[in-house]
């Protein structure tokens, strides 16, 4: 039975008119960015990249050191991710918190635009590019509120691979490239290598995940000479392999690209073993994933599901497809913040199964006029489809500067465990001294506490404090054995604790004669010196 006349998979309006289908994937979207527009901003590492940012603003240059933890002075500032943070900085300051928020909605709504983009290009089928598009969120769904320039990042990475699927380079149309380079369509080779330089030039000052973008560039080029070799036995041939030689071209510019920083080429060095610092081995998320987690599971239905739907494919699997899955696979599993970048990779793997099932079942009477109906082109649609955006816009936060309406509290903006509180009383009251404070509030303290406070951690800090004082830290954090002996060698005079987590420091500061506690709430409490370090 032949497709419909009115294939949904065309993107071509004519009259104004829009199909069911455009209506249902904009009610997806915009329910998408109503979500994200009311998630609470987090109380950790973002409001450091916010501190960073308007110093740099207030200072006109990019710090040499910590400007927030003296303990890390000692230590230069490599700065990956300095634009980023200059955006953050900028658009607190003109338009608070919320503005944040509002570029976070905007940014992951993007994120998933542009899947659905690239899933579009890899399947010709709109619908279906949406699904792929939701998979991708569930795939990788324990990291989906992140708010950092990881987004930005992630967002970069979904470009590359969208311009490499628009290059022939990545996907089942790879092959249908021209076997002779003079047939080539030589603006689009410049375009696609135009773009490329751009984009790494850009993301290697926003996030130091440039370098999986690389990884997925030399893979490509790697397993595409592989199969090359293989198919014609010939290493010669080589040189006569269109994808192969534009693929390397496209490292080699990309590769060029990254120097362009204010490091030079000692930024990607950083990049390369900044995971093997010591004092990262006691984060969660560089740490392998939980057995039974939402990480764990997501990884173990990917591979599951990649190895299952090998016999259901319409092409025998290429080279690059192998290697792909079983790099990311592996990075998951050694860091569990991998899941990120492995989430568009499987979701990529498992199209071709999903496109075979789909055009499996266009044969199916029912399945022909479920087309039919999505397919029907109608200006009501049209109104309904502006409607839907109109009323995205307008229930959000982000239309405020221009219909107004009252901002939301501050208990709505932030999360439930940010330190509101206790920042109120230590803006009101500057503690004097060294600060103990807990590294996951050190970035907001940072940020929102009274300036000059001298905190002894902050998670920015983590990899350019030397591991004494790391170590030094997490022994008060969590009340361990000799605690007095430390608060005293770091002459540390105001303790800030999370009372939720910190249940052994909390009591030493509760019993101990020496500590008077300032102020305590639900979540934390302050404490600060009776006596002085020399006993007067």
């Amino acid at each position: 039975m032949t497709q419909c006349n009115s294939d949904t998979n065309k993107l071509s309006l004519t009259s104004g008119e829009v199909p069911w289908a455009y209506v249902i994937c904009t009610g997806w979207f915009a329910a998408l960015f109503v979500y994200f527009s009311y998630v609470p901003l987090w109380h950790t590492d973002i409001w450091g990249h916010v501190a960073y940012g308007q110093w740099m603003l207030d200072h006109g240059r990019l710090p040499d050191v910590d400007p927030f933890v003296d303990l890390a002075k000692t230590t230069p500032i490599v700065a990956t991710a300095w634009l980023s943070q200059l955006l953050f900085g900028a658009l607190e300051r003109s338009g608070g918190p919320e503005s944040l928020s509002c570029a976070f909605a905007v940014l992951s709504v993007s994120i998933y635009l542009m899947l659905a983009l690239l899933f579009l290009l890899q399947t010709r089928r709109l619908g279906l590019a949406v699904f792929c598009s939701m998979l991708t969120l569930l795939v990788g769904w324990d990291r989906h509120l992140v708010v950092r320039p990881e987004q930005l990042g992630y967002f970069l990475l979904v470009c590359l691979l969208t311009l490499l699927t628009e290059g022939r380079l990545l996907g089942p149309h790879r092959h249908a490239t021209p076997t002779s380079s003079s047939d080539l369509p030589k603006k689009r080779e410049w375009w696609i290598r135009c773009a490329t330089a751009i984009l790494f030039m850009v993301w290697v000052n926003t996030h130091g995940s440039f370098a999986v973008g690389i990884v997925v560039i030399a893979i490509l080029a790697t397993a595409e000479s592989f199969d090359c070799v293989r198919r014609t036995r010939s290493f010669a041939k080589l040189r006569n392999a269109p994808v192969c030689r534009e693929l390397s071209i496209l490292l080699l510019i990309a590769s060029t690209a990254t120097i362009v920083n204010p490091h030079g080429i000692y930024l990607p060095i950083h990049v390369a073993t900044f995971g093997t610092h010591p004092n990262m081995a006691s984060i969660s998320e560089w740490l392998p994933p939980e057995l039974f987690g939402p990480t764990s599971l997501a990884v173990i239905s990917g591979t599951i599901l990649f190895i299952a739907t090998l016999p259901l494919r319409e092409h025998r699997s290429t080279t690059s497809d192998w290697l792909l899955m079983a790099v990311f696979t592996v990075a998951v599993c050694l860091r569990t913040r991998m899941v990120t970048w492995y989430a568009p990779i499987v979701v990529l793997s498992l199209t071709p199964v999903l496109r075979g099932a789909l055009l499996r079942a266009d044969g199916k009477l029912s399945i022909w006029r479920f087309q039919d109906v999505m397919s029907h082109k109608s200006r009501v649609q049209t109104a309904l489809m502006l409607l839907i955006v109109w009323l995205a816009f307008s229930f959000t936060p982000i239309s405020q500067p221009i219909l107004g309406g009252r901002k939301r509290p501050a208990e709505q903006v932030f999360r439930d465990k940010t330190p509101l509180g206790i920042t109120i009383f230590l803006r009101g009251a500057p503690p004097r001294g060294r600060v103990a404070n807990p590294q996951w509030w050190g970035d907001w303290l940072a940020w929102a506490g009274p300036r000059q406070m001298r905190l002894m951690m902050t998670t920015n800090s983590l990899h350019l404090v030397p591991s004494v004082h790391y170590e030094n830290h997490r022994a008060i954090c969590w009340g361990h054995n000799g605690i007095e002996r430390r608060l005293d060698d770091y002459e540390v005079q105001t303790i800030v604790a999370d009372t939720s987590l910190q249940i052994e420091l909390a009591n030493y500061v509760q019993n101990s004669p020496e500590w008077n506690i300032d102020y305590e709430d639900s979540q934390g409490l302050v404490a600060s010196r009776k006596i002085k370090n020399n006993g007067e």
